[in-house]
């Protein structure tokens, strides 16, 4: 295909903006769908657009709120300059209906191009000043060849744009790719298009640019909601067939005795939906092929003794497992957890983490490339160079969706093609996990472990903390523990607290042990501590010696305390539901009644409505399906950093329908032809090869 800079107007510096817009080719460039368009396909006579702001009453004859389009020919231009040298040109126009003025500011080459005698179509909005006038009006010259206008009339695209580059350029330069004879292979065979009633892609690209009508538009936007969805399950299947065909270094063995001794490990009777994943990860973990599955479960559904289990398995192989988790807390949570469940085992188990003395690091490192170390737990310091196995069979990612896809490779690069087991305890919504999940093998722990109560969650306005205050004095003097939660760790941080009215984890500590409870002991927590003084606060907290603990969202994953039964969430209308979730799962871990206080200054009817699905239900995965609809999978996610692809057209929850149809006629496709070797096949491998390897290293 050819650049882009070689298009009429672009040139070498130019070239530059669309660059930053990721267009370098010509069919980037065609790619490149507009985000909205301006419905200018009623043009309207002078007359009806007079007699009806004349008509009404003087109190409203300030301007319209939507655009009018009307079709006419210039009768008079003039160019006036004011006395602080700024230009105004001002044109009659007439369609024999009547006439009208249209106004421009600071535009005096208008004078010269839009000259009288000239046919236009101008649209914008009216306003009364003496008599009806366009303000400012987008305008088009109509050309001798009844070609159809691209600014002024129709239905006129708008496109994403950066600086440097205008909607007027953009269309042009689109229009005269088009009318070249443009040269786009055809990816989708004629069996397939007609099976789903797709254009051919050549009409589509013209449509869904400059479109005749809405239903052709509508047509021609399907054709590539469809087109973008069948690229990407196709990767997935290409990165799905290759895992299959690919061998394990280590094979891994389950005699039954080591199933014996795996099981008395457990000092619990697990619930059947742990059972149930427990032999989907048996039947993995036997094969030849590396294992790459995904757990997804609620907040305390027991994901842990799961992951466990397979490191046992592993373990009881003489290979070694990494457990890699987004932060130390998480890290230290796991440690202390299967420390304890195998303290009197064989398996040793080291915690490997940034805030490690360089002389321990060293020690512990040597222990892991020797392969005295059997179960090594830690952070992003996992993938650095330094760290090496001797025998790396299985690898454990725990709330997956916080590292980016290339950490998750560089570390599966550690092993002998490990055995990878994803977990996340933020329930993934169905379109999401035939999306960005859409290589992995997916099993879902669907109950909680006997004994749990459900939360009571409940919203308040701010101005009602007053009250809550003293339902929490009650609950701490039971002996109950309690988690105070806010947006921002200091007042200054400026670059979230823009208005200067949210509270911070630092103001509101020392508030509440001064002048709320101060008979209790209250202490802060955030990002921002030595790993020394986060490890200290949170020892003190499960011991009991900490009442009240005031943190930032860093205790979204990895606490458990299960004396702490009351979660505070302070401006809870600045989280995603997801989110909120996550933190209200860190109570209701014992068998006390426990309680999440949502607070906020809730001033919109969606803000309201949105926090009440967390006071109606616990179900994790409404809460998911609900977060993405709102807010969209790279909010969801965590922007970028999850891997999640970047859309050009799709709606993930408005398009599930074609997502389910792509899914299905993908896997058809790669069962005739595995490796899209066969005719326009090929076409489209280069296509999935350009789109998606850095984001699933899928060929």
């Amino acid at each position: 295909m050819m650049s882009v800079q070689y298009l009429k107007g672009v040139g070498p510096e130019r070239v530059k903006h669309f660059h930053h817009l990721g267009i370098s080719t010509s069919r980037d460039l065609l790619y490149h769908f507009p985000r909205k368009y301006l419905d200018r396909t009623k043009i309207k006579k002078i007359t009806e657009i007079l007699n009806f702001y004349r008509s009404q009453k003087s109190t409203e004859r300030l301007s319209s709120a939507e655009e009018e389009t009307i079709q006419g020919k210039i009768v008079t231009i003039s160019l006036i300059r004011t006395r602080r040298r700024k230009s105004i040109v001002k044109a009659a126009v007439s369609d024999q209906s009547g006439m009208i003025y249209a106004t421009w500011f600071n535009q005096p080459y208008l004078k010269t191009y839009l000259t009288k005698g000239k046919k236009v179509i101008l649209s914008g909005r009216i306003k009364l000043l003496e008599k009806p006038e366009m303000i400012a009006p987008e305008y088009e010259v109509l050309a001798d060849d009844n070609s159809p206008p691209l600014h002024a009339g129709g239905l006129i695209p708008c496109y994403p744009l950066t600086e440097g580059l205008k909607q007027k350029f953009m269309r042009r330069t689109i229009k005269i790719l088009l009318d070249k004879n443009i040269d786009l292979p055809e990816i989708i065979d004629d069996l397939l298009r007609k099976k789903r009633q797709l254009p051919p892609v050549e009409q589509a690209i013209r449509q869904i640019h400059f479109p005749d009508n809405n239903t052709k538009l509508a047509t021609a936007r399907k054709r590539f909601i469809y087109e973008e969805l069948f690229l990407l399950q196709l990767a997935l299947g290409l990165r799905r067939n290759r895992v299959r065909k690919s061998k394990v270094k280590y094979p891994l063995k389950i005699s039954t005795a080591l199933e014996e001794r795996i099981r008395q490990r457990i000092p619990f009777t697990l619930t059947r939906s742990q059972e149930k994943v427990i032999r989907e990860i048996k039947q993995d973990l036997l094969r030849t092929h590396p294992m790459n599955r995904l757990l997804q479960g609620d907040v305390g559904s027991g994901k842990t003794v799961v992951a466990i289990y397979a490191s046992l398995v592993a373990i009881g192989n003489k290979t070694q497992v990494a457990f890699m988790t987004p932060t130390e807390i998480l890290a230290e949570q796991h440690y202390q957890t299967i420390t304890q469940l195998l303290a009197d085992s064989r398996v040793k188990i080291t915690l490997l983490t940034s805030g490690l003395p360089a002389a321990e690091r060293r020690k512990r490192l040597n222990l892991i490339k020797q392969g005295r170390i059997n179960l090594v737990i830690g952070t992003h310091s996992l993938i650095q160079k330094q760290v090496a196995f001797q025998k790396l069979s299985l690898l454990i990612i725990d709330e997956q969706h916080k590292f980016g896809v290339i950490q998750r490779s560089v570390l599966k690069q550690k092993g002998g093609n490990p055995h990878t087991l994803v977990m996340t305890a933020t329930p993934i919504p169905r379109t999401m996990a035939m999306t960005l999940f859409g290589d992995l093998d997916i099993s879902t722990i669907d109950e909680l472990p006997p004994g749990r109560q459900p939360i009571k969650t409940l919203l308040r306005p701010t101005k009602k903390m007053v009250r809550a205050l003293d339902f929490i004095r009650g609950k701490l003097k039971e002996g109950r523990q309690v988690y105070f939660v806010y947006p921002l760790i200091e007042q200054s941080d400026q670059a979230i607290n823009q208005q200067g009215s949210l509270k911070s984890a630092t103001q509101m500590a020392k508030y509440l042990q001064e002048k709320i409870f101060p008979e209790f002991r209250v202490t802060l927590l955030h990002g921002g501590m030595s790993e020394k003084k986060k490890d200290q606060v949170m020892q003190d907290f499960r011991s009991g010696r900490i009442n009240i603990l005031v943190s930032t969202v860093i205790i979204e994953v990895g606490i458990d305390v299960p004396n702490a039964s009351i979660m505070v969430i302070d401006h809870a209308e600045r989280y995603g539901l997801a989110q909120l979730h996550q933190l209200r799962g860190r109570i209701g871990r014992g068998t006390h009644r426990s309680y999440c206080l949502l607070f906020g200054d809730f001033t919109t009817p969606e803000s309201k409505q949105r926090l009440n699905i967390m006071a109606e239900t616990n179900d994790g995965f409404r809460i998911a399906e609900e977060d993405l609809r709102i807010r969209g999978p790279g909010e969801f996610l965590g922007l970028k950093q999850s891997g999640f692809p970047e859309f050009k057209i799709v709606d993930l929850h408005r398009d599930f329908d074609i997502l389910k149809q792509t899914r299905n006629d993908a896997g058809q496709v790669l069962s005739r032809d595995p490796l899209l070797k066969q005719g326009q096949h090929r076409c489209l491998k280069e296509i999935i090869i350009k789109q998606f390897k850095n984001k699933y290293n899928a060929i």
